[in-house]
């Protein structure tokens, strides 16, 4: 496997990643699923021509695999953006722009093809993560159902389980442990040289902002967080297990964080002394990963109480032909006096002030569970009426109900589920009482909004309300999205209200393009600058733009006069200063001459370390980067001018 780039993707990594996320155009089912989240809705915004062109060998030669995607202002937008836990609290997450996410997922496909879990040595070891980069799955559902459908056939088997959970598990991630185990398990003439190694986790702790990334839907960072980070934890903890004089059998079934423990006992004593050995050497062996062990969410279960621990309806995999089973008791019912059922039940505890997570939960289950259906939840019912059988929610009543559980209630309901409520809110349709209950909504909102309460909360409720409507509500982009969350405002102008490849060729240079022709140490000093003034390190982004700068300079050189490049040749102030007055016929020199002393006190540079004495380098810094950055534009509008 022989890998040019030095971001380490191929083409043939790159070709597959466009494959999995831009199949929208063809696909309607993957457009649909991908219009329910903002990461990834861009990517039901472009046409077969896009795709064909992102997914060309031009493309990947001209931007991937030179870098150049890294020096594009369209590419490195970032924002914040917010994960909702099932426990109502708020994962800190990031939202990249659409080629970034691409880039992030290839990444995560050319460590795939590369790397040899250890599990496989195991055979009594399974691990599932979000999406499937072998089968070109790119969202999360059908590998949960996978480890579902397993732990429900060991529940046959095994009479015990452990489930366990990690405490802040992403965030605890380090960098240099995944890279030490990514090399541990890539044969030698497959191992990514060094530059692609520091090029990787520097893509890495950009996407996640100087964490590991968490992002909406990214496979990437499910992939290298399961089948890699904690590869080594299962075999030592299998091992482990293994060597237990009680246990007979054994299975380990994980998704992400979450790992269940199967155990077969050869006796029928209970087995608190295994459980607690075993939890003492989980946790002992996740302490030299710098991970912890959530004891709170961590406990010892009989068979039984699978179904209430998964909270998962599986069907498909389970028994051939439910999935239609459930599809036809659907249909041959009417949901709507369910529907009516939970919103008054809803209101009722809304109105004694007994509803929670919990309560709510029981709400969903006491209205939609069915007897008739062995295995299926309350939840998985209510989940597909709203999304897939509207039908049912098209009735005054129910319109009625639920504008009323609004206005009488306020919009704090809906917090319980902002996105499911949303959408049923969205999903009701027109009859008497058209669009009562989207007025509703709309209005709390927009009350909140004039209040200046607006929370998280809310912001997830008008997402939510945007996805559903192709981003067209303009009051809510700019009443509450951008009075209340700029970035995420610009985030959804530039790439879900258009298209993005018109916002990434916008910000393509041709001279600039031509200058640095595929000059790969340019794109790579300049990213490095862009990650060291993202984290406000700044002198060690002045360390990497003032280089940058100097061969930024050598290569116009050699672009103006049709040369080789030479970099000896234009970096001392005084052929700097020469070269640029011939170009824009400015006298630059002064400016030159500090940036170059001030490179010169950069501890990073050199050990006069003059710049710790300056009151405030930050500034000082920023402005030269400020006037460089003149310089070379200036440039560049010359020449173009002389084209």
């Amino acid at each position: 496997m022989t890998v040019e780039s030095f971001t380490g993707v191929s083409y043939e990594s790159w070709k597959e990643t466009c494959d999995m996320y831009l199949s929208t155009v063809t696909d309607i089912s993957l457009r649909r699923s991908f219009a329910m989240y903002l990461q990834l809705y861009p990517f039901t915004r472009i046409t077969s021509v896009d795709k064909t062109i992102i997914s060309s060998k031009g493309f990947y030669n001209n931007f991937i695999k030179s870098g150049a995607i890294l020096h594009n202002n369209s590419v490195l937008k970032r924002s914040s953006n917010f994960i909702l836990k099932n426990n109502g609290g708020f994962r800190d997450a990031q939202l990249l722009s659409p080629i970034m996410f691409l880039m992030l997922q290839a990444i995560g496909v050319e460590i795939c093809k590369r790397y040899s879990p250890q599990r496989k040595s195991d055979e009594n070891i399974a691990a599932f993560y979000a999406g499937n980069f072998s089968d070109h799955k790119s969202l999360y559902k059908s590998q949960y159902q996978e480890f579902s459908k397993w732990n429900n056939y060991y529940a046959e088997e095994y009479p015990y389980f452990i489930k366990t959970d990690l405490s802040d598990y992403f965030s605890n991630i380090k960098f240099d442990k995944l890279l030490e185990l990514i090399n541990n398990n890539i044969q030698t003439k497959f191992k990514f040289t060094p530059i692609q190694q520091k090029t990787i986790i520097d893509i890495l702790d950009y996407c996640g902002d100087g964490k590991f990334p968490l992002v909406q839907n990214s496979t990437a960072s499910s992939f290298l967080a399961t089948i890699v980070y904690l590869d080594t934890i299962d075999l030592k903890l299998g091992s482990f297990i293994k060597k237990l004089p009680n246990i007979e059998d054994y299975k380990l079934i994980r998704y992400v964080d979450d790992l269940y423990i199967w155990l077969k006992p050869k006796t029928k004593s209970n087995l608190n002394q295994e459980y607690n050995d075993i939890r003492a050497e989980y946790s002992s062996i996740l302490n030299n990963y710098g991970l912890t062990l959530n004891t709170k969410k961590t406990g010892l279960y009989t068979a039984s109480d699978i179904d209430e621990k998964l909270k998962w309806s599986i069907y498909n995999d389970v028994v051939n032909e439910q999935g239609n089973a459930v599809e036809t008791y659907l249909d041959n019912k009417n949901w709507t006096e369910n529907v009516n059922k939970f919103i008054t039940s809803l209101f009722e505890k809304k109105l004694d002030n007994t509803l929670t997570k919990e309560s709510f939960q029981e709400i969903i289950n006491s209205s939609f569970k069915s007897d008739d259906i062995v295995g299926i939840s309350g939840d998985e019912i209510f989940k597909r009426i709203i999304y897939d059988h509207s039908e049912f929610l098209q009735d005054d009543f129910v319109i009625e109900n639920v504008s009323s559980l609004l206005l009488s209630q306020g919009i704090s309901t809906f917090y319980m589920s902002p996105q499911i409520l949303t959408t049923m809110v969205l999903n009701t349709s027109p009859g008497k009482s058209k669009n009562m209950a989207v007025k509703s909504l709309l209005y709390q909102l927009f009350i909140r909004n004039n209040n200046q309460v607006i929370n998280k909360y809310d912001i997830i409720i008008t997402l939510q309300y945007l996805l559903n409507t192709g981003f067209h509500h303009y009051d809510l982009k700019e009443k509450i999205i951008n009075r209340n969350e700029h970035n995420l405002y610009l985030y959804i102008e530039k790439f879900c209200c258009q298209n993005f490849l018109k916002d990434f060729e916008k910000y393509n240079d041709n001279i600039h393009f031509k200058i640095i022709n595929g000059d790969w140490k340019t794109y790579y000093l300049y990213f490095n600058y862009y990650i060291e003034i993202s984290k406000k390190q700044y002198m060690e982004a002045y360390a990497y733009f003032k280089t940058y700068f100097d061969r930024m300079t050598a290569l116009i050189a050699a672009y103006k006069n049709n040369e080789e490049l030479n970099v000896n040749k234009y970096f001392k102030t005084k052929q700097l200063k020469k070269f640029y007055k011939t170009i824009i016929g400015e006298d630059v020199g002064k400016t030159l001459g500090k940036a170059g002393k001030l490179r010169n006190k950069n501890p990073l540079v050199h050990s006069s370390v003059e710049m710790l004495d300056l009151s405030d380098w930050t500034a000082t810094i920023n402005k030269m980067i400020d006037d460089l950055n003149r310089i070379l534009q200036e440039t560049l509008i010359e020449l173009k001018r002389n084209l």
